[in-house]
């Protein structure tokens, strides 16, 4: 009865978010796919996205399966997340608010303490932006210049089904099955900044990309004790180059401006023609120090080798995302203080996105925190808070700064053991 309320809860959540599936809008999304984002749930998040070398027991590890060994439970976990970002630009500000569902996440432990498996769904990137700009129409005399308006729309999402195995004692190994599909639609709008028609026209260029592909990747996690009560923990992904296969169709069309009607009937220039997105080799390290059920600090060093496949664009380069963070929980089994029961947690990040945006690089700073919060036996409300900031209003760039909000619930029950009774 209890997990049938909690799902009932759950679905009256979804059905009230249905409405909006997008939960970043950054104008770097133009590029590529969009905004390419992490397996980190919102415990991850509120240390900065760290998770490589951080086993928990009560709560889910998709960064690393090789510590879903640890999770004793069956778990289930779903995440919302909101955002509000602002645009600075040297001729303009603006602002935009978001949200959406987030994850969904169930955990299942096979065997005891030797194989965990996971199947959850995650947004794998996202797209939604509205870039406005003007250029000058290339040998035009007398000199022209046209109003161009770029939007974008959509996004890829993954299912993935992940495991962890106990090959010894202390050293565990791990996988991530990754079926990633969706859709993202992009549109050129272009019109002369001096028509000389008294309607109004702009044209614009339309084009609906879907995929579908499998990917792959793989973990191992060590722990080694320091003492008595304190360990060690180290982790390591590898996810090799993938490639995202897909149909693409585009087609040219013309409007009125003032009444958005079409004119005419679309003029087909492709359609259903093959394309791809090269995707890099992904290597993460982790570890972390600290004394279980009570603090640990660690470190993730994520890199992206996006040049060797040397297909998708010569506008990109290798990334590097530094991650530093921590959690604490002054006393779990503390009955009588609830804020002591609570786990604290903060981080902090640093990296480079991978597209080359007018020779500039674009980097990212973040100021993560967050908590979990006891709300039934071993179950827990999530919150994550980020404070961000990326790019430069320098060279006519955009400068981004966000706050994003992530909440999530963790369900943690023994599942599927049948009860014995004297």
């Amino acid at each position: 009865m209890r997990i049938f309320k909690y799902l009932l809860t759950l679905a009256i959540v979804l059905f009230c978010l249905k409405g909006n599936s997008q939960h970043v809008a950054s104008t770097y999304a133009i590029y590529g796919i969009g905004e390419l984002n992490n397996n980190g749930l919102a415990h991850n998040e509120a240390m900065g996205g760290l998770g490589i070398g951080m086993p928990h027991r009560f709560n889910i590890n998709l960064q690393n399966p090789a510590w879903l060994t640890y999770n004793q439970l069956s778990s289930f976990n779903v995440g919302l997340q909101g955002e509000s970002r602002t645009y600075k630009s040297e001729l303009e500000n603006a602002s935009k608010k978001t949200g959406s569902i987030k994850h969904m996440v169930f955990f299942i432990p096979l065997l005891n303490g030797k194989w965990g498996s996971a199947f959850s769904l995650l947004p794998f990137s996202t797209t939604q932006y509205e870039v406005s700009g003007s250029s000058e129409v290339t040998d035009a005399t007398p000199t022209e210049s046209t109003d161009n308006t770029f939007i974008g729309s959509g996004g890829l999402s993954q299912f993935a089904w992940s495991n962890g195995f106990r090959i010894f004692n202390s050293t565990n190994i791990g996988f991530n099955l990754m079926y990633v599909f969706g859709a993202i639609d992009k549109q050129n709008q272009s019109s002369l900044a001096s028509d000389p028609s008294s309607i109004g026209y702009y044209t614009q260029l339309s084009s609906n990309e879907t995929y579908k592909s499998f990917l792959f990747s793989i973990a191992l996690a060590h722990k080694m004790k320091i003492n008595e009560t304190h360990e060690m923990n180290f982790g390591i992904t590898y996810q090799h180059s993938g490639q995202l296969n897909g149909l693409k169709d585009v087609f040219l069309s013309r409007y009125i401006e003032s009444s958005l009607v079409q004119v005419g009937s679309p003029i087909p220039i492709s359609n259903e023609e093959n394309t791809t997105f090269d995707l890099p080799k992904k290597l993460s390290f982790g570890l972390s120090y600290g004394l279980v059920d009570e603090y640990r600090i660690g470190l993730d060093i994520n890199l992206a080798n996006w040049t060797s496949n040397g297909t998708n664009n010569t506008l990109i380069q290798n990334t590097q995302e530094f991650i530093i963070g921590g959690e604490m929980t002054p006393d779990r089994r503390n009955i009588t203080n609830y804020l002591k029961r609570v786990t604290y947690r903060f981080g902090f990040n640093y990296g480079k996105l991978p597209y080359l945006v007018q020779n500039n690089s674009i980097t990212e700073f973040g100021i993560n925190f967050g908590a979990s919060f006891p709300v039934a036996g071993l179950s827990t409300l999530d919150i994550a808070i980020k404070l961000g900031e990326r790019g430069t209003i320098e060279n006519g760039l955009v400068n981004e700064s966000f706050m994003q909000m992530v909440l999530g619930l963790t369900i943690n029950e023994k599942w599927f053991i049948k009860r014995k009774y004297n």
